[in-house]
């Protein structure tokens, strides 16, 4: 599997493979070929992808899940293609300075965000020709993509439904060991679970997400898998608060990055906003209780062996 190649899934939908096999900050792409038109969702595969992709001048219409850099990064490759990002978006388009704040907080964290995307991903700015909402059908060709809305991860992160085929491409309800990521103010831990719920319910047979290659055994099992790295979160932040804890001690410790050595800034960043999603959810059920330099686990749980 080489960063890429194009590897047909079924029918008309094929899985372009990402730099680093779509690890981070890459992804991997879908494209979709119907009746003479070319679809690409998701261009955050890397410059390496891309470049080539765009020169063959082949590709009608570029879709956006969500605009997560390592997803929308490759969007300025495709200037006279359509580019529809989720209306939930639009306000930002593409942006990178607007971007940059929403996704992390103004001034010197987003300086930091932008050279990162930059460096990293081969951002640039690029302007989306239009946008869709959940419950709409994108037509390529013969092929229906059905929009189901799945917030959490971001608040515009989009997954769509094929029905003709039983497929789902679900972007980043990725299913990877990582777990979810809802490090955004805009981020909801409960969204995340809802919505993975909602793709469970469309009980797709086949399953392609943007981070590793598609699913089509044991997916409920997956899922399960991915939805139980939430618990095993729950669970560290609760043995760590056993004595009192101020937040940045609990960043430091780490129980979701499990350190800061690459872009220590942002994974701090990143982390406090999902141990805070963690600490609020677990304050509402009693389980901790804020004290006057941060917080402390009541007692009433119990820590899988």
């Amino acid at each position: 599997m080489n960063p890429g190649e194009m590897i047909q899934v079924q029918g008309p939908v094929w899985l372009l493979v990402g730099q680093k096999r779509g690890n981070f900050p890459f992804c991997h792409g879908v494209v979709i070929k119907d009746q003479g038109v070319t679809a690409l969702l998701d261009p955050g595969c890397g410059p390496l992808v891309l470049e080539p992709l765009a020169a063959s001048g082949g590709v009608d219409l570029v879709i956006n899940s969500h605009t997560h850099p390592d997803h929308c990064a490759g969007n300025h490759f495709f200037v006279g293609s359509e580019i529809l990002i989720p209306q939930a978006a639009w306000e930002f388009g593409g942006s990178k300075v607007k971007l940059s704040e929403r996704l992390a907080e103004p001034g010197h964290l987003a300086a930091i965000w932008r050279e990162f995307v930059t460096r990293s991903m081969g951002f640039e700015d690029f302007q989306p020709t239009g946008n869709f909402v959940p419950g709409q059908e994108i037509k390529i060709g013969s092929t229906v993509l059905e929009v189901v809305g799945t917030p959490g991860h971001t608040a515009d992160h989009c997954c769509f439904w094929l029905p003709q085929h039983g497929i789902l491409l679900s972007a980043d309800i990725d299913l990877t060991s990582f777990g979810p990521f809802y490090g955004h103010r805009e981020s909801s831990l409960e969204q995340v679970r809802a919505s993975v719920e909602i793709a469970r319910g469309l009980r797709p047979r086949l399953l392609v997400s943007a981070h590793r290659m598609p699913l089509s055994q044991d997916l409920d099992q997956a899922m399960d898998k991915y939805l139980s790295v939430l618990d095993k979160r729950d669970q560290s932040i609760l043995k760590f608060l056993s004595e009192e804890r101020s937040v940045p001690e609990m960043v430091e410790a780490s129980p979701i990055y499990g350190g800061h050595n690459s872009r220590p800034d942002l994974t701090r960043y990143w982390e406090g906003r999902m141990i805070q999603k963690h600490l609020n959810l677990l304050e509402t059920k009693g389980l901790v209780q804020a004290t006057a330099d941060g917080y402390l686990a009541t007692g009433d749980f119990v820590t899988s062996p």
